[in-house]
């Protein structure tokens, strides 16, 4: 029959792994933040100063056209803002489950051998990490929309400012 216990040095090695994947997804979480957190300020901003120009756009033009390609400018950038603020709205954290946690200084796991306490913790980082993972999945879909909803947005802004500049200048 073939011994079914774990072997030590595997063991430290899967725990080794998987605690330097945890580090990484951290950091890419971070990085996820604060890209989102940029993008919803300079688009906020950005929002701001369109309402001005495109008020004066409206008026100089006095065209349907212009009221629309206005209206799309400013809810092109409000929902990019919208989508950078989704992207920072507060998940749920993946960590150990706090039933694993409360279980450890128990006499049953004091007594278990290293191996086997480490690699029940590597199963419970795994399954965590898997879940930022896909939270991760999700906040780059939003941020890629709110990136894309900004440049559409921009283009809009250029195109009412090229057509206010050709307004005065001809």
């Amino acid at each position: 029959m073939l011994d079914q216990r774990p072997n030590p040095n595997t063991v430290e090695a899967v725990y080794d792994i998987v605690w330097r994947c945890v580090r990484t997804k951290t950091a890419r979480t971070g990085g996820l933040d604060r890209k989102a957190a940029t993008l919803a300020t300079f688009t906020s901003l950005l929002t701001s100063l369109t309402a001005t120009l495109g008020f004066r756009f409206v008026e100089t033009v006095n065209e349907w056209w212009a009221f629309v390609l206005f209206s799309f400018a400013l809810v092109s950038l409000g929902g990019s803002v919208l989508m950078a603020v989704r992207a920072l709205s507060p998940k749920e954290y993946a960590s150990l489950g706090i039933e694993y946690l409360e279980r450890l200084p128990t006499w049953t796991e004091i007594l278990k051998r290293r191996e086997d306490v480490r690699g029940e913790a590597a199963q419970g980082v795994i399954v965590a990490v898997a879940r930022e993972q896909r939270t991760n999945d999700g906040k780059v879909d939003q941020i890629r929309w709110a990136f894309c909803l900004l440049v559409l947005g921009l283009a809009l802004i250029t195109v009412e400012a090229a057509t206010l500049a050709a307004r005065e200048v001809f």
